[in-house]
């Protein structure tokens, strides 16, 4: 299932139009559209779903390494507390965090799997960072991992040589502050299904209303709704350093920044206009910021705090990256209600 979709139905009436051969002076034309439209299905059932994946610090031979990959889905990974090689029980793992591909509500889920150990003081990310490329997917799943993000006050990254398309862009507003180091790219929902149903419009209005109210609720300016639905579903827009900095996917919310400030600025035992001051003479950060407001750069100078990502590359080397370069299928949008259980589907005819 792709954005809602079952792939071998899609095959199936994408063959069922692809003439059969004929004589007639353009009869190849619309053969060779319809190919078109077969290879574009096989290129998204092939995509690559959404993880949510971790990997832990561990002690190995007396050095710090990085485990394999884990998925916060299956509990087998997320169990705790666990047992080193060397027989050490360790009930709280520092983890580096990863969300990569197609966006479905099984990452809700798994979202919520890792809320709760991080809650429970059974995980921390390191360096509080969440490093996300993804090409799309059901768009309120992403609303709804961009709130569990936001709860647990991490800040997002798109790494360079990495993408975050469609959908993948609501889950990366999440993060109180957001770096952007690859590229950006938005466009407005669609709806896949050719279904005919009575109140379609409405749907989509009801859409357009919780793309609205996030984008509100997470204090991002109406701009960036406009902005998303000025451009067809059939393309995309890749967003500019200028346009990021203004829909403020670069940096922080405005009730974010003065959060902080007050924080940087109690941490320093100063008024809030005297740190003001402080930070209009500092050079503009060119890394991730701690819990305190300090600004660090990459992992060079995050040594020892634990960063989870070196901001010029954020790649994970053993698992396959996302496609990149084209619009792959996108995502479900229409869902009356998102589960909060394994696997809860909603609306299954939508997509973004």
């Amino acid at each position: 299932m792709i954005g809602g979709r079952n792939c071998r139905a899609d095959f199936r009436r994408a063959t069922d139009v692809i003439p059969r051969p004929r004589k007639p002076k353009h009869a190849g034309r619309p053969a060779i559209a319809a190919t078109v439209l077969l290879f574009a299905l096989v290129l998204q059932c092939f995509d690559l779903r959404a993880e949510l994946l971790f990997r832990s610090a561990e002690q190995r031979d007396g050095r710090r390494q990085w485990s394999a990959l884990k998925k916060y889905a299956n509990p087998a990974d997320s169990a705790y507390p666990r047992v080193l090689a060397d027989g050490t029980q360790v009930s709280s793992a520092e983890v580096q965090v990863f969300l990569q591909g197609l966006i479905t509500s099984e990452d809700v889920y798994a979202a919520k799997v890792m809320e709760s150990l991080i809650k429970r003081g059974r995980q921390r990310i390191a360096g509080d960072v969440v490093s996300l490329s993804g090409s799309g997917g059901d768009a309120d799943a992403a609303m709804e991992v961009g709130r569990v993000l936001r709860r647990l006050g991490v800040s997002t990254l798109v790494a360079r040589g990495n993408q975050c398309l469609s959908s993948c862009v609501f889950a990366f507003m999440g993060g109180n502050r957001r770096t952007v180091a690859g590229r950006i790219g938005i466009h407005r929902p669609y709806f896949s299904s050719t279904r005919q149903v009575p109140d379609r419009p409405a749907r989509y209005q009801r859409l357009e209303k919780r793309l609205r109210q996030y984008i509100e609720e997470l204090d991002f300016p109406q701009s960036l709704y406009e902005a998303i639905m000025a451009v067809p579903p059939e393309s995309i827009s890749m967003l500019s350093a200028a346009d990021l900095k203004r829909f403020y996917l670069q940096g922080m919310s405005p009730s974010t920044e003065d959060e902080a400030d007050a924080t940087a600025a109690r941490n320093l035992a100063i008024s809030v206009s005297e740190y003001l001051k402080q930070k209009a003479k500092a050079e503009p950060c060119g890394g991730m910021f701690d819990s305190d407001g300090a600004c660090y750069a990459g992992t060079q100078n995050a040594q020892g705090r634990g960063a989870a990502v070196d901001l010029g590359r954020a790649q994970i080397s053993d698992t396959p990256s996302p496609a990149v370069g084209r619009i792959a299928p996108q995502e479900k949008a229409d869902t009356e209600d998102t589960g909060t259980t394994r696997g809860a589907a909603a609306a299954s005819w939508t997509s973004y």
